[in-house]
């Protein structure tokens, strides 16, 4: 009914609608013919057009006609396409109003189409009108489209643009009472539509309960995991916590023991972090930036890092790296610190690097490391680098060096060990060399004043053991100091070597014979500053001022403080 409806007011209207249009087409026609140059200046305007695109040069591209030169071919197109300007005028107004009748034609189609499927149930005839009638419409669209269709739609404009059948408006007033007579299935519609979305609702709620149900059971299953992996986790970390919290305290109070045996620590995870805080002398628990020095909270970095290991790598933890660990913490404490490493980790080798040579001298009376497992780099040049500590087996490499005929590579050697030899020696026993700002010390400088050191401390301690009524210690001191002359009477043989102005290249220009009193003379001499067992060096303690001259093993042990008078 509706569709009948749109139809029939379109009818209605049908006169009045597109009239303007029509009347703009059929006064151009009327121009055109009363003018029949204008019909032919637009048939050549598209002609004049084209020949401007295709000239180049001065030979016409439409006639074939030659001109004096392109310039005047050119003007006389131009001049005639101005003239044609009327005409396009004309045939844009011709073609505005054509579209605008296409547009009203399309329109009315489009009311036909459906009415066509209605007249098809209801009256054949109405529906071979219809059809006749939306063919004829679509022909006429199709004549509106340029100049020549538009001129030859003149008696169908003259007629009504339209072409409306004359029985139409009868056939659609039967069509129209014939489906009016039909029952109204309204409320039949519109109940079936009811129950059809009622019915999809219904299917829609049962499957939303349905995923419902498997999202509760899905989620208690998923929290049910998730809780237990949560208690796992959290006993895990706490027992990781307890351990480190354990191993730290015992690692830190071993290397305080005087001062922090009470000293305990708290390792409490919270959200996103995990606090750290320690016991500052029984007054609470603080961060170690709160209150304790520097150096203790360099010392808690360590033990804390080998609480962590411990507890990663349990038995694996057999190697580590320490660069300058201490370097904050007090000597008295780096002491213990030695203890520490060895008692609580004495399968784990460490690598130690320091610049303190305090620092390793510790390490040695400690006994976490020996001359062996030790190595020290000195007097840093840019010709030589780094000079190594010698090892104990450097007289075994001159040796071979000789025996190869290497005199050159001997002499190097034995350079470099009294250089090292020198230099460890003047700190170990306080030699008073003469002081340089630059510490680049030559083994003429530290050399003797070792040798002088030690006949001091040897006097010394003779001098001492004779206060206390020592007459073992007193020969002991007497037969080091009487050695020491002795080696001291063959090294001044070969004084020459050591004269800081020649080096050991003036030792390579000697023969394998010329070279060994030399060695000999070296190695005698420096035997006086070892002792026999442990083969360590001799050392003043403490310094500055020294109490006693020992080695490592304390086998030599001598007494530097006389018996108060």
């Amino acid at each position: 009914m509706r569709d009948l409806e749109a139809l029939s007011r379109a009818l209605e209207k049908i006169g009045p609608a597109g009239a303007e249009p029509a009347t703009v087409i059929l006064a151009a026609i009327a121009r055109l013919e009363d003018d029949p140059s204008l019909l032919d200046a637009f048939q050549r305007r598209a002609l004049i057009e084209k020949g401007l695109e295709l000239l180049d040069g001065a030979e016409c591209p439409l006639c074939d006609r030659s001109w004096d030169d392109e310039d005047h071919l050119r003007k006389h197109l131009e001049t005639k396409l101005s003239k044609s300007g009327e005409a396009a005028t004309l045939q844009a107004e011709m073609l505005g109003a054509g579209s605008t009748l296409v547009q009203y034609s399309a329109r009315l189609s489009g009311l036909i189409a459906p009415v066509v499927k209605i007249a098809a149930e209801h009256n054949d005839a109405a529906r071979l009108l219809l059809d006749r009638w939306a063919q004829d419409l679509e022909t006429f669209k199709g004549g509106l489209s340029d100049l020549q269709g538009l001129v030859g739609m003149k008696s169908r404009l003259e007629r009504g643009w339209h072409g409306l059948p004359g029985q139409l408006a009868t056939m659609l007033v039967a069509i129209r009472a014939a489906v009016d007579a039909k029952p109204d299935q309204t409320a039949h519609v519109d109940a079936h539509t009811f129950l059809t979305t009622a019915q999809l609702r219904l299917d829609d709620y049962r499957e939303a309960m349905r995923k419902g149900t498997a999202a509760q059971k899905a989620a208690r299953l998923g929290k049910a995991a998730y809780d237990a992996y949560c208690d796992v986790m959290e006993t895990e970390l706490n027992a990781l916590y307890d351990s480190v919290e354990t191993d730290f305290s015992t690692y830190y109070k071993a290397v305080n023991e005087d001062d922090e045996v009470k000293f305990t620590a708290k390792l409490s995870p919270s959200e996103g972090k995990l606090d750290f805080n320690v016991n500052f002398y029984e007054r609470g628990l603080f961060p170690p930036g709160a209150y304790h020095s520097e150096g203790h909270q360099d010392g808690m970095g360590v033990c804390l890092y080998l609480a962590l290991m411990k507890r990663l790598f349990g038995d694996r933890f057999t190697l580590a790296l320490l660069d300058n660990v201490v370097m904050s913490v007090d000597s008295g404490h780096r002491y213990q610190f030695c203890k520490l490493l060895r008692s609580y980790f004495p399968n784990t080798q460490f690598i130690i690097t320091t610049h303190d040579r305090l620092w390793a001298e510790q390490m040695h009376s400690a006994g976490l490391v020996t001359t062996k497992t030790s190595l020290a780099f000195h007097s840093w040049t840019v010709d030589t680098g780094p000079l190594v500590e010698s090892n104990e087996e450097i007289w075994d490499e001159i040796a071979a060096a000789l025996s190869r005929g290497k005199v050159e590579t001997a002499a190097h050697g034995l350079r470099h060990h009294l250089e090292y030899a020198s230099r460890h020696l003047a700190d170990q026993l306080a030699a008073r060399p003469a002081f340089r700002s630059d510490g680049n010390y030559e083994l003429g400088e530290l050399l003797p004043s070792v040798l002088v050191r030690m006949k001091e401390l040897c006097g010394k301690a003779a001098d001492a053991a004779q206060s206390w009524g020592n007459t073992a210690a007193k020969e002991e001191a007497l037969n080091r100091k009487t050695a020491l002359s002795e080696s001291n009477g063959a090294r001044s043989v070969e004084q020459w070597a050591v004269n800081k102005a020649v080096h050991y290249n003036e030792w390579a220009n000697f023969g394998k014979k010329d070279f060994e009193p030399v060695i000999a003379a070296f190695k005698n001499l420096l035997e006086c500053f070892r002792c026999d067992d442990c083969g360590s060096w001799l050392y003043a303690s403490p310094k500055p001022i020294p109490e006693s001259l020992r080695c490592a093993c304390n086998k030599v042990t001598l007494n530097l403080k006389s018996k108060p008078k």
